[in-house]
């Protein structure tokens, strides 16, 4: 009896070193896709900004300060420091002070593992923003987490650029 106890504790133990070991090795959390795709043009000035994570996430660790929304092209967003990209290849970025976030309320869906920024008010008409989900790559400690506490490696940074006004009816 005690053998077969010893056994079937050693196999338990096996198998939930092995399950630690498969979870610990998926490495931290990603954004592994977003709406609006990264570059799109001509996004509904009213639409709902998305991350889609690679894993179930830690829902308080997504709020207005790790997941926002800010006015213009970013290559890097640091509040209060923001990049812009070089003008030409030959030029270097420029870094400049952000603006401040879009106001906006963020929650996330456990059932999809998705976060979702809706904007107080519609964007502006033909618009470039730039969307950051933040990682603690840039230093300021500021990340969304997973369920086990692991935060994004890198912030999460795409940029869209929204619809023209639309042309008033013609006058009959």
């Amino acid at each position: 009896m005690r053998k077969t106890i010893l056994l079937f504790t050693t196999m338990a133990l096996a198998l939930l070193l092995t399950a630690g070991m498969a979870w610990a090795a998926e490495g931290p959390p990603t954004v592994t896709s977003t709406v609006p795709t990264d570059g799109a043009i001509n996004v509904d000035p009213t639409a709902k900004i998305k991350a889609k994570f690679s894993e179930p996430m830690k829902e308080g660790s997504i709020n207005t300060t790790t997941f926002y929304l800010l006015k213009g092209n970013f290559t890097s967003a640091n509040p209060p420091n923001c990049t812009t990209p070089p003008v030409s290849p030959s030029t270097t970025p420029v870094p400049v002070t952000c603006p401040a976030a879009i106001t906006a309320t963020v929650n996330y869906n456990e059932d999809t593992n998705t976060a979702k920024l809706i904007p107080s008010a519609a964007l502006d008409y033909s618009t470039a923003y730039t969307a950051v989900v933040e990682g603690t790559g840039d230093g300021d400690m500021r990340a969304v987490k997973d369920r086990g506490g692991t935060a994004m490696a890198t912030d999460k940074i795409f940029h869209f650029t929204t619809a023209s006004a639309p042309l008033p009816p013609p006058i009959p």
